[in-house]
């Protein structure tokens, strides 16, 4: 829930940059999710504390990756692939990691975050600075990165067709086009 508010509400935490405000939203709106339904899978399952913890590091870097693709897919997917509207973000006046990426080579993106992209052409125009930048290629580094995180959390498990079905899952959550 912090995390939808902290979307809804926008703007930023004392000292940090809009970057790391972003990483703060999604770990509270996404992260802390899976991580602590991890943790309560194994809890529930009555697994000793090191589990536990090794269930909510892989549940919050799959969280986390699993954002940061569905913000890559918001550019690059269409309403039969994501079940909404493409752009849905920009269009919501929401900066997501491609967005804020992009921002550090155009400058220019930081006026059209400021209005949330709420004048005529603002989302064509962050739509053509976004493509024209490595801000996509830099949130899909940064999933593959975190669901890098995941799997090195959930292979200091045992063996076993569980741990390999979640270490696959790492891989799933960052090749997925929906």
């Amino acid at each position: 829930v912090k995390g939808e508010v902290m979307q809804m509400r926008g703007g930023h935490l004392k000292d940090v940059t809009a970057l790391e405000y972003y990483f703060h939203k999604n770990y509270y709106k996404t992260g802390s999710l899976m991580a602590n339904s991890c943790k309560a899978a194994v809890v529930l399952a009555d697994h000793d504390e090191e589990v536990q913890k090794i269930a909510f590091a892989y549940g919050k870097h799959i969280g986390l990756a699993f954002q940061l693709v569905d913000d890559v897919l918001d550019f690059e997917g269409d309403f039969n692939s994501l079940g909404k509207p493409g752009l849905a973000d920009l269009k919501a006046g929401l900066a997501t990691a491609p967005v804020l990426f992009a921002a550090e080579e155009f400058p220019r993106l930081q006026v059209l975050i400021d209005r949330k992209f709420n004048e005529p052409g603002d989302v064509d125009e962050a739509l053509e600075l976004v493509e024209a930048s490595s801000g996509l290629a830099r949130a899909k580094d940064l999933a593959v990165a975190q669901a890098d995180l995941a799997l090195d959390a959930v292979m200091k498990l045992r063996p076993s067709p569980a741990r390999d079905a979640l270490a696959h899952l790492a891989y799933k959550v960052v090749v997925r086009k929906h």
